[in-house]
């Protein structure tokens, strides 16, 4: 992880939410996802492209047993909705059990979004800006 991981933990919440949105938007899930760990205290999942047996609609799982996310597809891993959709499944799982209900995981990932899209507005680039959701993650 690059030198600016402690940068970004330190920064205040509105801050680190849309910088955890934009690491995604680059390209760079696995830093994303590393630092959203360290931040609530869970281990870092493994990431993996290729579905998971049995869950071929989903477009992105996580699994407990294995402290993974598999995502249907490349598009899907450099999503900011998908990644935290699952993300927050892998924060509420910290007991062994797949816990958080799919509309808290939507309202989780959605905070992170909105979040970037205000400093956008703030720093004056959010014209034309529009967020894709998908219609369903789990």
């Amino acid at each position: 992880m690059s030198d600016n991981a402690d940068e970004i933990l330190a920064l205040d919440e509105p801050k680190f939410k849309a910088a955890i949105v934009s690491l995604i938007l680059t390209k760079d899930t696995e830093k994303a996802v590393n630092l959203v760990s360290r931040k609530f205290k869970v281990r870092t999942p493994s990431l993996q492209i290729g579905h998971t047996k049995g869950k071929k609609l989903a477009l992105a799982v996580y699994s407990v047993s294995s402290n993974s996310i598999a995502f249907a597809d490349q598009d899907h891993f450099f999503n900011p909705f998908v990644v935290l959709h699952e993300m927050y499944h892998a924060i509420r799982s910290t007991s062994g059990h797949h816990r958080g209900t799919e509309k808290n995981a939507d309202k989780f990932a959605l905070d992170y979004i909105e979040q970037y899209r205000r400093q956008l507005v703030v720093s004056g680039f959010s014209k034309g800006f529009e967020t894709y959701i998908p219609p369903s993650v789990d």
